[in-house]
C-alpha cells in the first residue's frame, strides 16, 4: 500500500529534476547557469539528507521520521507514554528514502527552473525565433 505514494512522489521528483537537466543542456544556457545548477542541487542533496535521516515530527499520537515520506513511524497508545516504534518493510524504506532524497533536490531546483521560464518568456517577441537566443547568467 505504501507504494501507491513512494512511486508518484519519487516519479514527479526525479521527472522535473531530469526535465530541469534537459532544458538547461537544450536551451544553450552558459556556464554560470550550470554553476548555479550544481550548486542548487549540491543543496539539495544536503537538503535531502536532512529530510531523510534527521527530521522528526510529531502529528497526532504518531512520531515520524522522514519527509515527505516518513522513513519510520512510532506510535503511542496514550499521551504522555513513550512512543513504540513499529517495524516497515525494507522495500517500503528503501523507496521512501530515494523519494524523500529526490524530492530534496527537485525542491532546491525549483528556484533556477522559475528564473529559466522567466528569462525565456522576458526575451520573446512575436515573430521571433526562440533557439537564436542566448541566456545571461541568472
Amino acid at each position: 500500500m505504501g507504494f501507491v505514494i513512494i512511486i508518484p512522489f519519487g516519479a514527479l521528483a526525479g521527472w522535473s529534476i531530469f526535465a530541469i537537466t534537459r532544458w538547461l543542456r537544450r536551451g544553450g544556457y552558459d556556464r554560470q547557469w550550470w554553476k548555479a545548477f550544481a550548486m542548487l542541487a549540491a543543496g539539495g542533496v544536503a537538503l535531502g539528507i536532512w529530510f531523510t535521516f534527521f527530521l522528526q515530527y510529531s502529528v497526532a499520537n504518531a512520531h515520524l521520521h522522514g519527509f515527505p515520506i516518513p522513513v519510520g513511524i512510532a506510535n503511542r497508545e496514550k499521551p504522555g507514554e513513550p512512543f513504540i516504534s513499529s517495524n516497515m518493510p525494507l522495500a517500503i524504506r528503501a523507496g521512501a528514502t530515494i523519494t524523500d532524497l529526490l524530492s530534496g533536490v527537485a525542491i532546491c531546483l525549483a528556484p533556477i527552473a522559475g528564473a529559466m521560464f522567466f528569462k525565456e518568456n522576458q526575451t520573446q517577441r512575436p515573430g521571433a525565433d526562440p533557439r537564436a537566443q542566448t541566456h545571461s547568467p541568472p
